[in-house]
């Protein structure tokens, strides 16, 4: 997982080798963590992904809540085709805000 800051957001780049995503465990633990730090927005990348598994999925809206209460934002940037259509089918669009690229986050 590469890690970088552009504005207020942590961008969390999720380098999946196997172009699946399945296991989330160390996004809730930073998540957790930049909370703590008082850090609130988070932007997550699986441009490598070409599938999303349910339990990465759950992760996810977990984060998502944990950060709305802490009054931030848990955000996707630069999805690729395939998982615009995952999202797309499953109304996480509606949940989580979907960002073409990096430059797309709020200021």
């Amino acid at each position: 997982m590469e890690i970088t800051t552009r504005g207020y957001y942590q961008i969390l780049r999720i380098e999946e080798e196997l172009a699946v995503i399945a296991d989330l465990s160390e996004l809730t633990y930073l998540v957790k963590g930049y909370l703590k730090q008082g850090k609130r927005h988070i932007a997550v990348s699986f441009t490598d992904a070409s599938y999303i598994y349910s339990g990465a999925l759950a992760v996810l809206i977990e984060c998502y809540k944990e950060l709305s209460e802490g009054e931030g934002e848990l955000c996707i940037i630069e999805p690729n085709q395939n998982l615009k259509d995952i999202f797309a089918s499953l109304n996480i669009n509606k949940v989580l805000n979907v960002y073409e690229s990096e430059e797309d986050l709020p200021a």
